[in-house]
């Protein structure tokens, strides 16, 4: 038996112990638990991404470019979903696999951020060639985790309720980040100076031990047996390009992937050194974090439960239109008006994204059949991933094309930032009208097997 056969039949061992049939009587407390581990799962990303970690990178001396290399390389390593979603047919499990690809990608961003924070005073350059190396490597590990648990979900959360139930559970996931982010701005803003990336490396650790907790409370949530899909790799990777129900989602996302990494996926670094962001913790926090989540803890139930009701392609073409808009208030956001222009553009972004990603999921999970779930939420991610990879490398070369040069109107000065938003916004209106091809997936069926593949 060769290496890799030998280690497909431990993987199979190992995934199918376990495969259980899920009782519709369970669905109460498993849902639960959906919910509680959402809000763990998520307070680890709120620490560990956006204006927390562009101010340690700011602290260890990371530029714009080494962002536009994470963003680009983390974009591009999406595409190897393809393989974990042919990996989960052959091995005939999702849950096994899913927990290690998450607990390696996490330990492998608690060791990016301890190699730079240990080597940021001694030998700056190679902590921060380490930070950026891990940091990709442990997204590669994230990216894998997609198609195995939104799999895993499709065979749980019954497909009628599935937009209410989402967004219920991102209600509370909202409430719960703001319990838990506030205090810790706070505390980070009355922090001495010379202690700050201290405490900041403090709070990460604080995230690490709530993404563990996370990582093994999920180890409790039964996994339905999996539908297996016929074919090679390369068979299960053409049914979702083949299906033309699903072909204009891929070109709609493509476009919109793009358009938005293009502008967005660097608009944090502007807002934290053109802003002065990173001097105010607390506002900063309140603005890019809370807000978003006040947006969403308000909105989400109802706008899930329209998901259901009013149909996928209604909810895409609202969720997106309001999305599209946040560049406008990046464009005329200045350091004295930014929190209150880029507050109302994040009320915005918690509640239209929250229901564009509430409707799209629905779409990815629910139109094909159980089976064939892993695969196209891998090639949508993939798709997804390949155009949006090149935004960031391409805002990255308008800013190094237009690096100190400034263009002044009377009062108004504009910068490479400006010219980069705007196109961003251009862009991303001009992907609306693709939305109305779109297709709606079936209805639920009339009686539903909850919890049952």
């Amino acid at each position: 038996m060769s290496p890799i056969s030998a280690l497909l039949r431990r993987l199979r061992r190992a995934s199918q112990n376990g495969t259980r049939v899920v009782d519709a009587r369970e669905l109460p407390s498993l849902m639960l638990k959906h919910i509680y581990t959402g809000a763990m799962g998520s307070i680890y990303f709120s620490l560990l991404t956006g204006i927390w970690l562009v101010t340690f990178g700011s602290a260890i001396g990371l530029e714009y470019w080494h962002w536009a290399i994470i963003s680009a390389g983390s974009s591009f390593v999406l595409v190897l979903q393809l393989l974990s979603a042919f990996l989960a047919s052959r091995v005939g499990g999702r849950k096994f696999l899913w927990f290690s690809f998450a607990m390696s990608s996490r330990l492998l961003r608690a060791a990016a951020i301890a190699v730079a924070f240990w080597l940021y005073a001694s030998r700056p350059s190679l902590g921060r060639g380490l930070f950026v190396l891990l940091m990709i490597v442990a997204n590669t590990f994230d990216a894998f985790c997609a198609p195995l648990w939104w799999s895993w979900f499709a065979d749980i959360i019954p497909r009628s309720t599935h937009g209410h139930f989402s967004g219920r559970r991102t209600s509370w996931i909202a409430l719960a980040n703001l319990v838990v982010v506030v205090p810790i701005g706070i505390m980070l803003d009355h922090t001495e100076e010379g202690y700050k990336l201290p405490m900041l490396v403090v709070a990460f650790a604080f995230a690490f031990l709530i993404g563990a907790l996370d990582l093994f409370i999920h180890r409790t949530i039964p996994e339905p047996p999996m539908a297996l899909p016929p074919g090679n790799f390369w068979r299960q990777v053409a049914v979702p390009l083949r299906d033309k129900s699903f072909r204009p989602w891929l070109i709609f996302w493509s476009a919109w992937s793009f358009s938005m990494t293009f502008g967005g996926s660097l608009s944090l670094v502007y807002f934290a050194e053109n802003l002065h962001f990173k001097q105010d913790f607390t506002g900063g926090g309140i603005v890019l974090i809370i807000l978003p989540l006040i947006g969403s803890m308000i909105a989400a139930r109802r706008l899930g439960a329209m998901v259901d009701t009013q149909g996928v392609g209604t909810m895409l073409r609202w969720g997106h239109a309001f999305w599209a808009s946040l560049p406008a208030f990046w464009l005329v956001a200045t350091p004295r008006t930014a929190p209150v222009l880029l507050g109302v553009s994040s009320l915005v972004a918690g509640v239209a994204s929250n229901t564009a990603v509430n409707a799209a999921n629905k779409l990815i999970t629910r139109l094909p059949s159980s089976a064939n779930v892993p695969m196209y939420v891998a090639v949508s991610t993939c798709v997804g991933a390949l155009a949006g990879g090149f935004g960031p490398v391409f805002g990255g070369l308008v800013l190094h094309a237009s690096e100190g040069v400034s263009w002044h109107f009377g009062r108004v000065t504009l910068l490479g930032w400006h010219i980069l938003f705007f196109a961003s916004l251009v862009m991303r209106y001009s992907c609306l009208s693709l939305i109305r091809r779109i297709r709606e997936p079936a209805p639920a069926p009339a009686v539903e097997a909850a919890g049952a593949s």
